[in-house]
């Protein structure tokens, strides 16, 4: 697999000169997908798969694209363990950097999803939660008896009742973008992470610029909108979640002015393991 850790935008410009060949080698296989999906529909390409720890094939369509070109984070879906391109690699990179022990604390900002009941079986203290709105209320209820034999966890990020130095790890995947005052769910982050914890978090990111992108705020209980509005799936919501930010670098100085010892990233793809599309973004914060 190929991993770049980066600090700075100069990090990266770097990177895109020094690892060319590299990269190349990525669009080439990237390229040649999309023009399958020209002809077929749908098909599946081998590889081994971390979360199956075997063998497996890997799912592609245009499912979640503009039916032109493939939606390679949210696709490449295990046959096996039947999780995407983004949660496969996620995983990956947190088991094989962290090497996390099985009975080690972790908080992950979802419960209702696959990767949450994936984590479950491995890592006996691990706690799961989602945020639920009163509008939610009917997908709680469904979700609660279709997945999970005790409650489905409420929990408001900006505002966690978790003891200070409750976790070693917390892991937010595409979670952040929706919370209009994030900067006080990262402090709450950085409270209830221990001493040398670490964040592992997933957000939209613009390699390119410097500064946060604020695609939607709220004024007197009103949303206001400064850019095409944007929704992702979320499991609690029919309608899905408002993207309020596309994050830029930024947000790594925001993290240290926090408290956090440092902040990084982590660039990376592979053709065995099938995470392909453009090189995944993983953030991680150091307390």
């Amino acid at each position: 697999m190929h991993i770049t850790r980066i600090e700075y935008i100069n990090d990266y410009k770097n990177h895109l000169l020094n690892d060319r060949l590299q990269l190349d080698e990525l669009q080439k296989i990237n390229n040649s997908l999309n023009l399958r999906i020209k002809k077929q529909a749908f098909f599946l390409i081998d590889g081994f798969s971390w979360t199956a720890q075997s063998p497996s094939q890997f799912s592609i369509d245009l499912k979640y694209s503009n039916n032109e070109t493939i939606n390679f984070r949210e696709r490449l879906v295990c046959k096996k363990s039947k999780l995407n391109n983004r949660i496969r690699g996620s995983i990956h990179l947190f088991e094989n950097l962290f090497k996390p022990n099985i009975n080690d604390k972790i908080y992950i900002t979802e419960q209702a999803s696959l990767l949450y009941k994936w984590l479950k079986r491995k890592y006996k203290k691990i706690v799961g939660s989602e945020y639920l709105s009163d509008s939610s209320f009917y997908f709680k209820f469904r979700l609660s008896l279709k997945f999970f034999p005790d409650k489905l966890n409420h929990k408001d990020l900006t505002n966690l009742t978790f003891s200070d130095n409750s976790f070693k790890y917390i892991l937010s995947f595409d979670c952040l973008e929706h919370i209009p005052d994030y900067q006080t769910a990262l402090n709450e982050i950085h409270r209830v992470l221990q001493p040398k914890g670490k964040l592992l978090l997933s957000v939209p990111f613009d390699l390119n610029s410097l500064t946060n992108l604020t695609r939607a705020s709220i004024k007197d209980n009103q949303i206001i909108h400064h850019e095409t509005p944007e929704y992702h799936g979320n499991p609690v919501s029919g309608k899905g979640s408002l993207s309020y930010y596309t994050f830029g670098w930024q947000l790594l100085k925001q993290l240290k002015d926090i408290g956090f010892k440092d902040a990084y990233i982590f660039l990376y793809w592979s053709e065995k393991y099938a995470y392909l599309g453009d090189e995944q973004i993983l953030i991680c914060a150091e307390k």
